[in-house]
């Protein structure tokens, strides 16, 4: 299994067109799930950032999660 970066509450934030302060109550109210780094802050697993969006609606671009799109494909 390939490694993958963490997102950042701001990509999130960006991605979804709005505040960092929104993301990061999602995340504090459960809604996004994350995990703290030992400096307190926050990063999203992608593949828990595409099921937040599939559970959400809101639509998925394919060029931030290319390799997980070949995997749910069957590609691996």
């Amino acid at each position: 299994m390939k490694h993958q970066i963490p997102l950042t509450p701001m990509v999130v934030a960006e991605y979804c067109q709005i505040s960092k302060s929104t993301a990061l109550k999602w995340i504090r109210d459960g809604k996004l799930q994350a995990f703290r780094l030992p400096s307190g802050h926050y990063r999203i697993d992608k593949e828990d950032f595409r099921d937040f969006l599939e559970r959400w609606d809101i639509p998925i671009k394919e060029e931030l999660f290319g390799s997980e799109s070949e995997k749910k494909g069957g590609k691996k």
